[in-house]
């Protein structure tokens, strides 16, 4: 074989590893998306000191988040307040609710959540755990009585769990709604998907109409529904695919979903590669559970949302681009109200100030009635 020869074909070869290595990455990627990981949040942060009210943590990203968050460690967590004092290497929080032993060295997570446990447990209220029966079986949801005949359904972000939304059930029980925290195909506790995949809202939906049904079964004329994160997809699915949208009086979003093209060219740019590298994970995800790109958009369907919408996102949020949320609002300006949140990170518009996420909640609710 000639030279020339040698070397056409070792370019071929290369085009051919680089292919296949780049078809892998994208298969590897695509998981983060379709696949199940409910393992707990990594424990990044290190505890220098501790005190009766006081905690001190190394200086990171996440300790120094302003705002309110949740701790936890392996057996026990806490609730970190607003920054008291801050140094190159530390950041000392105020601490309070420690559940479980906690000791300088330790290595602590930061989560948004807050809370664990239930309404009950957390705020005194009463509620029960309720089945709903979806097409795949029956999911567990937390039902919070109120007085009211409009219900609130909260249907949290991928991966994720009820205890998302416990951060508003005081202000929508205080409304008088009647409020479920729902569960959803492949979540803990809940039946998995046929295919063992997340569907980033295109099946989703289906389980948030059930828990509609339930709500509507035992009691309520209206639904308003709160959506956080991949909730916020499976929110607007509903509103795009359900015959029970018309039953919908409003919508709460928080850091939604509301383009999944733009959420992966987001997060190729984050990583640093050229946006476009995206295309071979949506090539992935795409050949994995059939993905409608055009349904998930939700700006192309604006006939699915002319009602009252409140839309959150933090202007520091590093997984689900804030510009998503900007363009929604755009293009439905009489119907949206919407609150970017300086210093606010991915589902933490709440964290940041809670007074002031409840004021313009509470607000929302009243004048939708």
């Amino acid at each position: 074989m000639t030279r020339r020869r040698w070397a056409l074909l070792a370019g071929a070869l290369a085009v051919l590893a680089a292919l296949a290595l780049g078809a892998a990455a994208a298969w590897h990627f695509s998981s983060a998306v379709l696949v199940s990981d409910h393992s707990p949040w990594p424990a990044e942060n290190q505890v220098e000191a501790i005190s009766k009210d006081r905690i001190v943590l190394e200086s990171t990203d996440e300790s120094r988040r302003p705002g309110t968050y949740g701790i936890e460690w392996q057996g026990g967590r806490a609730i970190v307040g607003p920054i008291v004092n801050e140094s190159d290497d530390t950041v000392t929080r105020r601490l309070r609710e420690v559940d479980g032993y906690l000791a300088p060295k330790m290595e602590v997570a930061f989560n948004p959540a807050i809370w664990a446990g239930d309404p009950s447990a957390d705020f005194g209220l009463p509620s029960r755990t309720v089945p709903v029966h979806g097409e795949l079986g029956a999911m567990p949801a937390w039902l919070v009585p109120a007085r009211g005949r409009t219900w609130a359904i909260v249907v949290h972000g991928i991966n994720s769990t009820p205890e998302t939304g416990l951060r508003v059930v005081p202000a929508l029980h205080r409304n008088g709604l009647p409020t479920l925290l729902i569960t959803y195909r492949e979540d803990l506790g809940a039946p998995p998907s046929p295919d063992g995949f997340h569907h980033m809202g295109l099946t989703e939906w289906r389980d948030l109409g059930a828990a509609a049904r339930y709500a509507l079964a035992h009691g309520a004329r209206h639904l308003v529904l709160v959506g956080y994160s991949m909730g916020g997809a499976i929110v607007t699915q509903f509103m795009e695919r359900s015959p029970l949208a018309p039953k919908v009086a409003a919508l709460v979003l928080d850091a939604p979903v509301l383009d999944w093209q733009a959420v992966l060219s987001f997060n190729a740019t984050r990583m640093g590669f050229p946006s476009f590298l995206s295309k071979p994970v949506e090539w992935a995800i795409g050949a994995r559970i059939d993905a409608d790109w055009k349904s998930l958009e939700a700006i192309r369907h604006p006939e699915a949302f002319q009602l009252p919408i409140l839309l959150f996102h933090g202007t520091e949020d590093d997984l689900v681009p804030i510009s998503t949320s900007n363009d929604f609002a755009a293009e439905l300006p009489h119907w949206v109200s919407y609150f970017r949140v300086p210093e606010a990170g991915h589902t933490e518009a709440w964290n940041v100030s809670p007074r002031l996420y409840e004021k313009r909640l509470e607000a929302f609710l009243r004048r939708v009635g």
